[in-house]
């Protein structure tokens, strides 16, 4: 049974009363433990802010080599510096160090290890060019000012073999893994921190290897001193006593971590006392940093992101350490600390403000109660009223509530608004049901296809029905009624809902009739296509789409009009069947004869996918694209079309974590050849 129902007011005066007063405890009880977590909340602010700020800055300072080494990789593709002219390196390389002078030298060498070399020390240039095999030990130096300088180049006895170095070894490895037309970014090895051959400093280089014009392997290697990280970092501080700084390894095992970008410290004032420290644990450095990775982070076991409490001396502080977005390497990470007493002294007394909020509060809530009460009951009654209207689906409009409460005006408006609202979704989604069932009914039931051929197309509608559809047709048939002749078109209309379904209504009766009146000439039917569009159905501009016509010779046409290209496997091999880029129904007409003409044999097979396949997104923002669908077909068994489509569509969805648009997938695979 319900219980008693109490008046408004009554109900008001002490729901108020009670709410504020418990508000109040409440409020009280944890004022300790919330400024403790407002503590917690600045602390991580205010780290995450530096370390973005940093970790942006840092990717600033690496940015310009990527660039650099692009522009040295195209110039010496062509080999001009394959014997390595002196003058001709001096020059080009000089040019690069003054330009970018986080860079400390530049190699460039052949696959069987000779090596040009450029640095800049205090008393100027030095040019090392060295060949382990051919001269052994025996080195080219030449010491100059300028490229110019006339001083004669000088042998001196060296031991050293570039093949050996990390920075070589991972830039061949890089080679051979993606081979020369991979991506450029994706072919640069980031070598671990560690110490140059010959200046001794800390650094990371960044090389590539690519292979010349006359197919020689060349690399190219950058030096980059950890020193000039640090000199940024050590000039960084978080209010007073805060420090950034920068560390290589896992934080999970603090054990193997290292200091790459220092902090701020008195004990930096020179590059020398900077190199004693780079590269070093940061036990051995000490400070508040040390205290965080030694208790903090060990303390945390697997490592989540988040501000971290610690102590240091007899003081609390705050830390946190973030991956970097660096594409250098996995194991660079962004760290902050900061004294908890220096986030503390902006912050009142919580404890105080909540008793004295609460007791004016209270009081406020009884005087306010009466007079609420009156000017809350006949609005509230209206939203009532509009609210059971809305249950019952009654759109049509109503009165306003009228109230001099913005609020409860504003929710009238509100409430209005959802009332037409509810009833534009109701009428869009009746369309939409609406254009799913044109669609469907257009769609063939059963695809005609000659002996010996097994067609399966699988299509897929995006949520508000995009315009891509199919159609097959047999142009012509046998004396017992067996299709001989079959033209299929695959299109998609630059429209979605209603206008979607009606526009592939359209473009399928055109081509329908096209195919009737020509006979199944692929490109009659395009031309009488694109005329149909520019002339008579302008809003189906531009059209897209792909023709294909298959006779009992199981010689197969292709045409298409902006679309993909169609894979072809026969065997192992896999390759693509390139269509006409240009769209029907432009201004300039159509009149492209990239017809594609393909023999097909016993178990060859078709695959044609249209955007919302290749478009599709992997959670690393990867498209599928035309790599994928080849991956997929490659990877399937030689089995029916149904089960190819399926193992793509599988692929496809595994892959994939964002699909737009209408997907659709046809296979085509010949079963046997023809009689």
């Amino acid at each position: 049974m319900a219980g008693k129902a109490i008046p408004f007011k009554r109900s008001l005066l002490l729901n108020l009363t009670v709410g504020v007063a418990f508000f109040g405890v409440l409020m009280l009880a944890l004022s300790l433990f919330a400024t403790e977590q407002t503590v917690a909340r600045l602390s991580g602010t205010l780290t995450d802010q530096v370390i973005a700020t940093t970790d942006a800055r840092i990717m600033g300072f690496f940015e310009p080599i990527v660039a650099e080494i692009e522009i040295a990789s195209e110039r010496t593709k062509n080999g001009e510096f394959e014997d390595f002219p002196f003058a001709e390196l001096d020059a080009y390389f000089e040019t690069l160090i003054n330009e970018l002078p986080q860079v400390s030298s530049i190699m460039y060498s052949h696959g069987n290890g000779d090596e040009y070399m450029l640095w800049q020390s205090e008393d100027g240039w030095y040019s090392r060019l060295s060949q382990p095999e051919s001269r052994g030990n025996i080195a080219a130096v030449r010491q100059w000012q300028t490229s110019q300088d006339p001083r004669p180049v000088e042998e001196q006895d060296f031991e050293y073999d570039p093949r050996v170095r990390p920075w070589f070894i991972g830039a061949i490895a890089k080679l051979e893994q993606l081979g020369d037309d991979s991506p450029l970014l994706d072919r640069i090895h980031w070598a671990p921190p560690y110490r140059f051959f010959t200046s001794k400093e800390p650094g990371i280089t960044a090389s590539l290897a690519h292979r010349s014009s006359t197919g020689r392997i060349i690399i190219l290697g950058f030096d980059i001193l950890l020193a000039d990280i640090s000199r940024y970092t050590a000039r960084l501080r978080i209010g007073e006593r805060g420090r950034v700084f920068v560390l290589r390894g896992n934080p999970s095992s603090p054990d193997g971590l290292a200091i790459i970008g220092l902090p701020a410290d008195d004990r930096f004032d020179n590059h020398e006392s900077m190199l004693e420290f780079v590269l070093s644990p940061p036990d051995d450095f000490g400070g508040p940093v040390a205290s965080f990775v030694g208790a903090a982070l060990a303390a945390d076991g697997d490592y989540v992101r988040r501000a971290l409490r610690f102590s240091h001396g007899d003081e609390t502080w705050w830390g946190e350490i973030a991956p970097s977005e660096l594409r250098i390497a996995e194991d660079i990470w962004v760290g902050a600390v900061v004294p908890e007493q220096e986030l503390l002294a902006g912050l009142p007394n919580t404890s105080l403000i909540v008793v004295i909020v609460t007791a004016i509060l209270l009081l406020l809530a009884v005087l306010r109660a009466y007079r609420l009460s009156h000017r809350y009951s006949a609005p509230l009654e209206g939203l009532t009223q509009q609210g059971n209207r809305m249950q019952r689906l009654d759109f049509e409009p109503g009165e306003g509530v009228e109230s001099d409460i913005t609020e409860i005006r504003a929710l009238s408006t509100t409430l209005e608004r959802m009332r037409s609202a509810l009833q534009s979704f109701t009428s869009a989604r009746e369309d939409l049901r609406i254009a799913c069932s044109i669609r469907d009914q257009g769609l063939p039931t059963s695809i005609p296809v000659p002996p010996g051929i097994d067609v399966h197309i699988w299509q897929e509608p995006a949520e508000e029905v995009g315009g891509e559809s199919y159609d097959a047709v047999a142009a012509n048939r046998s004396d017992d009624g067996t299709p001989t002749d079959v033209v299929i078109g695959v299109f998609d209309v630059p429209a979605t809902g209603l206008a979607a379904a009606i526009g592939g209504g359209q473009a399928r009766a055109e081509f329908r009739a096209a195919t009737a009146a020509t006979g199944g000439d692929l490109r009659s039917i395009a031309s009488r296509l694109d005329r149909f569009v520019r002339e008579e159905r302008p809003a189906l501009r531009p059209l897209r789409g792909c023709l294909l016509r298959l006779d009992d010779r199981h010689e197969l046409h292709v045409l298409g009009f902006g679309w993909d290209p169609l894979l072809h496997r026969r065997g192992d091999r896999v390759e693509r069947i390139h269509t006409a880029e240009k769209p029907l129904g432009l201004a300039s007409g159509w009149d492209t004869d990239d017809t594609q003409r393909v023999r097909l044999e016993t178990h060859d097979t078709i695959v044609l996918a249209s955007d919302g396949v290749l478009d599709a997104i992997s959670s690393d923002r990867k498209r599928y694209r035309l790599e994928g669908l080849e991956r997929a077909v490659r990877a399937s068994d030689r089995g029916d079309a149904p089960s190819l489509v399926n193992t793509i569509v599988t692929d496809l969805r595994e892959y994939a974590t964002r699909i737009r648009g209408d997907r659709t997938l046809l296979v085509l695979r010949v079963a046997g050849n023809p009689e």
